[in-house]
């Protein structure tokens, strides 16, 4: 089993490069009609300029836009034609906006494909649950305003 090179190189990025199916994502994720100007960017360029923000040192979008121009085995990995046309930070926000669920399900279940092909089924494995869609604990640790008891009057202010 080989083993991968170290994140955020040119060479990952053209490792994973091969794993991904831009019209998959092309398909998932249809650019929306409507009135304007067509869009600059297909789905896919805007779905592996998200993915640079995982894979490289720049985990922010406006950091990641920064830094882009200037790094051609980036704008390689994310089809990007030349160091001038790069996606806004704004664009970058509402792809991911209308990123959903079953959207990336694909993507990961098309991702996984390989890797499921090569195990031996008699083989122990080992499963890695998946929370997102159990309920977020969001009132655990929220703070709560004190109530008076039930039993004595309401306050009544002073003269």
């Amino acid at each position: 089993m080989s083993t991968l090179s170290q994140t955020g190189t040119a060479a990952l990025l053209e490792e994973l490069s091969l794993f991904l199916d831009d019209e998959l994502v092309n398909s998932l994720l249809p650019n929306p009609r409507g009135p304007g100007r067509p869009r600059d960017f297909c789905s896919a360029q805007l779905f592996r300029v998200l993915l640079l923000s995982l894979l490289t040192p720049a985990h922010s979008f406006n950091l990641l836009l920064v830094l882009l121009p200037e790094n051609r085995a980036w704008r390689r990995f994310a089809h990007l034609q030349n160091r001038r046309d790069v996606p806004s930070a704004k664009m970058l926000s509402q792809f991911r906006a209308r990123l959903d669920l079953s959207a990336l399900r694909s993507i990961n279940r098309h991702l996984l494909k390989p890797l499921v092909k090569q195990l031996d089924p008699a083989r122990r494995t080992l499963a890695i649950i998946d929370s997102t869609d159990l309920p977020a604990s969001i009132n655990t640790f929220k703070k709560r305003t004190p109530r008076a008891p039930r039993d004595t009057p309401p306050l009544v202010p002073g003269p």
